[in-house]
């Protein structure tokens, strides 16, 4: 069983690898004539359970656990809770962060990717299954957002 999730957690981190590759590759791509200003950039991220439909989850997680944008651009991210516990997302360095979102809850946050540089987004409440804040495995909700420099 413990062979499984290691085989599992290569391939994740593996297609994570690429996918942040090709990401990167297609926000360096030569932009057109005089260049191309700030975008604003809408994005939406889960935070979801992972096991068996109906029963508990065996973990959670961020949906996507990756994100990427260009240095200068607006970001405009929906943060949508599909799991059953209290979650607050916080992006580390950076001073964004939600409130605490409820099962079923969302919020949208914005703010500029002023500066270049892989930032760490997770829950910051913590663990508490008194109130339903948080889960077990919450040491391990992480996610990041690129910030690629990126020509303009």
């Amino acid at each position: 069983m413990e062979g499984a999730r290691s085989v599992v957690a290569g391939v994740s981190l593996a297609i994570s690898l690429v996918a942040l590759g090709i990401s990167a590759l297609t926000l360096l791509a030569s932009p057109p004539a005089g260049g191309s200003p700030p975008a604003r950039v809408d994005l939406e991220l889960l935070i979801t359970g992972r096991g068996a439909i109906g029963g508990s989850a065996e973990s959670h997680l961020f949906d996507p656990q990756l994100l990427v944008v260009r240095r200068g651009d607006t970001v405009r991210l929906r943060v949508l809770n599909l799991s059953h516990f209290r979650h607050g997302l916080e992006f580390a360095g950076l001073g964004v962060r939600t409130g605490a979102l409820h099962g079923g809850a969302a919020e949208v946050v914005e703010f500029a990717a002023d500066r270049p540089g892989i930032f760490e987004y997770r829950c910051y409440l913590p663990h508490d299954p008194a109130t339903g804040t948080c889960a077990p495995d919450h040491d391990r909700m992480v996610g990041h957002l690129v910030v690629v420099e990126g020509r303009r």
